[in-house]
């Protein structure tokens, strides 16, 4: 059963953002309505330290904590729809990751469609990853996003798969598959606290223009996952990518790769980047802090 607090959230997403999003996607006034997060939601935990990085080009925010491992480090990558988002709006989550993992954590700020489409985001993901292996040659990458970030962290993960750099991926509600084919998109088209099915392809299409959605770097689902690391895999049972989840993780095993696939009752879509709320955030951010001591 899903906490108090995730009850009351979810009943607030539904009246504040889902009730708007049976209308066109507005490019501009979503990122004027999130893109200056309000302080509680910049502010740095005791503990760590937050910069801003920028290196050939790539914008990074680092999180630094006292206690960092230094034969690790995450390289996160936000959601957003691929149109929205950046460091800032996530920097609750990546502070608490760097906490939970004890490695540094390098939140790159990629390029946002419409104004550029796929691979530009991809593109940016894979030089980010080469130059902090190349930067960092000591230490291995896990790599790790939520949403549409997730599912562009696992494309990451195939594109640099053979320079076997790569430690472990989690991932917390992976948009996996852009062509919106999950049996989830329409079945809990309800249930999901956030998104309904038009959004989730007007969304799509900002981001892929006009390629192919099955494309494997668009929607990494379709993608040959053979000799991935460790994977560790989050999706609420209500939301409606919840089958980008599942399926990712049945096709991931069928190819050898060794997944832990938690799906969580009565939480929003991506749940982790409220845990300073939620009970079930803070029990997901703990079983990453596990995971990564397990197999890093």
């Amino acid at each position: 059963m899903a906490s108090w607090q995730s009850f009351l959230l979810c009943t607030f997403m539904r009246w504040a953002i889902k009730r708007g999003a049976t209308s066109p996607i507005d490019v501009a006034d979503t990122r004027r309505r999130v893109g200056q997060p309000r302080r509680r939601v910049r502010k740095v935990p005791q503990g760590l330290l937050v910069s801003a990085q920028v290196n050939r080009g790539l914008v990074f925010e680092r999180i630094d904590g006292a206690a960092a491992r230094d034969d690790l480090l995450v390289l996160y990558l936000h959601g957003g729809g691929y149109f929205f988002g950046s460091p800032q709006t996530h920097r609750q989550l990546t502070c608490a990751i760097a906490k939970q993992t004890r490695a540094q954590v390098w939140a790159l700020d990629y390029r946002l469609a419409p104004e550029n489409s796929y691979p530009a985001a991809l593109e940016d993901a894979v030089a980010a990853y080469r130059f902090l292996a190349t930067t960092f040659p000591n230490k291995r990458i896990v790599l790790a996003g939520d949403s549409a970030g997730g599912g562009l962290a696992l494309a990451t993960a195939v594109a640099v798969r053979d320079l076997g750099r790569t430690a472990a991926l989690f991932l917390f509600s992976p948009w996996t598959d852009l062509a919106n084919t999950g049996a989830s998109v329409t079945g809990n088209a309800k249930s999901c606290a956030m998104f309904t099915p038009r959004v989730m392809h007007d969304a799509a299409a900002l981001y892929y223009g006009a390629r192919d959605p099955k494309d494997p770097g668009i929607s990494p689902l379709y993608a040959d996952l053979h000799g991935l690391p460790p994977m560790q895999i989050f999706a609420s049972a209500d939301e409606i990518l919840l089958d980008d989840s599942r399926r990712l993780a049945a096709k991931a095993r069928e190819q050898g790769c060794s997944v832990e696939l938690h799906i969580v009752p009565g939480v929003p879509h991506v749940w982790p980047l409220f845990a300073r709320l939620l009970p079930e955030g803070r029990v997901s951010l703990a079983q990453v802090g596990e995971f990564v001591d397990r197999v890093c």
